[in-house]
């Protein structure tokens, strides 16, 4: 029905026996989101009927009455990364959300995670040619974030109180965590007889939820300004991959000067609501090498790192000389569709950055596959 022009959308709507305030209140947001380049969203039951979950759950969700979260772990290289991963129902609403409502957002240019045609590797590039780089770390960066943050991303984005807040609790979790506050709620929610959305707990942004890339990078982006013209200032680079910062120059800063940037970022991002893990800092000058978000920042480009290509080729030589089967076995993988999805998951990450040698390695491993009788 938003798809209407204005005047048919009145007329339709009077036609129905809607109020003259509401059709107008409804006509001006559907124009102020169309500004904004956002898909115009009028109440919870109109994202209701727009997304096909039941409003009924959405209610109960954003209430806090319900948490549509399991959790599980995956591995990485400290220990365990704890994922908050969403219901489908609620998986469903929340890539609506990132699609329609979150997809005009203003960002910083030296923001590369979680945004299409960019990447780690974009990332690691502006900093090929340092002799210094510093690499550091925002101690946990989703859940820092609080439902009064992400509330400002979508009231930026043109929607009104009430509906920002809903959207805001559809994109957060409630944390039990002791010193949280009770969330207050807008003046909206009475003035519509909604019901109060009252919780016991501040929500904070979910680690695998498919919004919280794009609001955490729209709440991290005052703090991107703020790091930019602090490491202009310095003569450094700055970009972010999500919670990672890294600073490089190819002047002649020496130990003490690039000791003296990480105390300024370490208080920009106190004054800005994020805390440095200090435990994470690193500071790689001209005689050590220059690692970047897992890639190498060589000279004149970025390169795949040795280890990595040195296990790509373990793979392929232990499948040419063992058979599938058993190199799977001795590396520990559950199962040869394991193996063959890791190598082929390799290669690909590697034809980005190093496309000849991904290219022969692809043909080693194809045939290595073909030999053993793995279907192609």
């Amino acid at each position: 029905m938003t798809d209407l022009p204005p005047h048919r959308y009145l007329a339709h709507g009077l036609k129905r026996g809607v109020p003259p305030e509401v059709l107008e209140r409804a006509a001006t947001q559907i124009e102020t989101s169309e500004f904004a380049g956002v898909a115009p969203i009028l109440s919870l039951r109109h994202l209701s009927h727009l997304t096909g979950a039941s409003y009924g759950e959405l209610r109960r969700v954003v209430a806090r009455a319900a948490d549509p979260y399991f959790d599980l772990t995956l591995p990485k290289r400290s220990g365990v990364r704890p994922i908050s991963m969403p219901e489908p129902t609620i998986m469903a609403v929340q890539r609506f959300l990132l699609r329609r409502a979150l997809c005009s957002l203003d960002l910083h240019p030296r923001s590369h995670a979680y945004r299409v045609g960019r990447s780690t590797i974009t990332c690691a590039e502006p900093h090929v040619g340092a002799r210094w780089v510093i690499k550091m770390d925002l101690r946990n960066f989703f859940g820092s974030i609080t439902e009064k943050d992400v509330y400002r991303v979508f009231k930026s984005q043109g929607y009104s109180s009430l509906v920002a807040f809903e959207l805001t609790r559809l994109s957060t979790r409630a944390s039990s965590a002791p010193g949280s506050r009770r969330v207050p709620v807008p003046e909206s929610a009475t003035r519509y007889r909604v019901t109060p959305y009252t919780s016991n707990w501040m929500g904070t942004l979910p680690q695998g939820a498919p919004t919280s890339g794009a609001l955490a990078n729209a709440v991290a982006t005052p703090l991107d300004h703020d790091l930019h013209r602090v490491a202009s200032k310095a003569g450094f680079v700055y970009t972010r991959y999500s919670d990672d910062l890294t600073f490089s120059t190819a002047k002649r800063v020496g130990p003490a000067r690039a000791q003296e940037v990480v105390r300024t970022v370490s208080r920009t991002a106190a004054s800005r609501g994020f805390q440095v893990n200090s435990k994470k800092t690193r500071v790689l000058g001209p005689r050590t090498r220059h690692d970047v978000l897992g890639l190498v920042v060589g000279d004149d480009r970025v390169q795949l790192p040795p280890e990595f290509r040195r296990k790509v080729e373990v793979h392929i030589h232990g499948v040419e000389t063992r058979g599938l089967a058993a190199h799977a076995e001795i590396r520990g993988f559950r199962s040869v569709f394991g193996l063959v999805a890791h190598v082929d998951g390799c290669i690909a990450y590697a034809t980005g950055i190093d496309p000849a040698w991904a290219r022969l390695q692809h043909g080693r491993w194809v045939g290595a596959l073909r030999r053993a009788g793995y279907p192609i």
